[in-house]
């Protein structure tokens, strides 16, 4: 048998025996992740058949091939394959890597490895077309995300939905991903509230702890938030990580300022979840119909207003049945009405600037020739 052959073999052994009544266990701790100081033992004799020296490349491309042979596996239909497409990707991701004539067992290892991680083999062969680089890497030791994402206690299901969200995660470094993580319990998401918000939003894990500390930072100096407000935030808004301070303090400004609401009622109304302009049309459209009222300086309206939550937090079709009682037809106009007002208050402060403008260069035309007119009268 050729050496191509039996490397190909192999790779199908790594992923059919697991079905095998008489597959042969791992020493305990086998498939374990790695502990600080401690490396993974590989069994004697595991993949004794593959040749080393064998390019990766190669192997994948046969090894997505190969259907699992049915007289291995009686009464199952199960093929681990991939598409043309997947193959492609993988194959090329192969040819990049540094070492192309790496070990073939990586390979089978990865796959196995992976499997071992009560990952699906639909979700491995997902992640593996997230990153076709994993196929050629062990990923215990080359993708740290899923060490760090089980010491968070996230089951292979949530873990699987993190990475397809965010498969950027699979590039990032151990080290950088605990100390997110520490700075993110540091800001009070401790345990069940940072599982919530790493699954809700996986990027978060990708941004630098300088950026999480300065948006924590304006929402208490600027804002006027409590520690246990920002921290409500954080979890039930975590996209404002992502967005800059003048944006938040626009919305905030006008949820303050224009609407007259506090800071205890600005956490709950989920504003931060909604863009700027939808802000300002649901406030607006309330306002116009006599619905929403801007509380005076002791806080009174002289109408019951509705809570802001169920402002913004809600879908259309019910803020318009139960909080605006209106018709989506006229919603839509107000909507066209209101950026065709906005249009001409924009361009008719694009005019006032420019008269202004042109006020201050014949100002400066007349101080000009009044010191000209002075210089000649000097001279003579």
């Amino acid at each position: 048998m050729s050496r191509r052959m039996q490397a190909a073999a192999a790779a199908r052994q790594a992923v059919c025996c697991r079905g095998l009544p008489h597959r042969i266990q791992p020493a305990a701790g086998y498939w374990q992740l790695p502990t600080q100081g401690k490396s993974r033992a590989v069994p004697a004799g595991t993949h004794k058949n593959i040749p080393a020296g064998i390019s990766s490349a190669r192997i994948l491309e046969h090894f997505w091939k190969i259907s699992l042979d049915s007289s291995l596996i009686p009464k199952t239909k199960a093929h681990f394959s991939l598409s043309k497409d997947m193959e492609s990707n993988v194959y090329t991701a192969g040819k990049h890597v540094e070492k192309l004539d790496a070990d073939a067992s990586g390979l089978a290892n990865t796959v196995e490895s992976l499997l071992n991680l009560r990952f699906t083999q639909d979700q491995v062969k997902q992640l593996l077309d997230l990153n076709p680089r994993i196929a050629v890497q062990v990923p215990v030791k080359d993708l740290p995300v899923l060490y760090v994402l089980e010491s968070l206690d996230l089951n292979p299901r949530s873990t699987f939905k993190v990475l397809e969200r965010c498969p950027e995660l699979l590039e990032e470094k151990e080290h950088q991903l605990q100390s997110r993580i520490d700075n993110l319990r540091k800001h009070g998401l401790g345990e069940g509230r940072l599982q919530r918000v790493v699954v809700l939003c996986p990027h978060i894990l990708n941004l630098p702890a300088k950026q999480v500390n300065n948006t924590v930072r304006f929402f208490k100096d600027k804002c006027i938030f409590t520690g246990q407000q920002v921290t409500e935030i954080l979890q039930t808004s975590p996209n404002v990580l992502f967005e800059k301070c003048e944006e938040l303090e626009y919305k905030f400004q006008f949820a303050y300022f224009r609407m007259g609401i506090k800071q205890a009622e600005i956490v709950k109304s989920g504003i931060f979840r909604v863009s700027m302009e939808e802000l300002r049309q649901r406030h607006i459209f309330l306002e116009r119909l006599g619905r929403y009222q801007t509380p005076d300086k002791k806080g009174q309206t002289q109408i019951i207003n509705p809570k802001p939550k169920a402002i913004f937090t809600t879908t259309e079709d019910y803020f318009l049945a139960k909080v605006a009682m209106s018709s989506c037809e006229e919603f839509d106009t107000f909507k066209k009405l209101l950026r065709r007002e906005e249009m001409e208050k924009e361009l008719g402060n694009q005019e006032d600037r420019g008269t202004s403008a042109e006020q201050s260069d014949s100002e400066e035309d007349e101080e000009l020739s009044d010191i000209e007119d002075e210089e000649l009268s000097l001279v003579k």
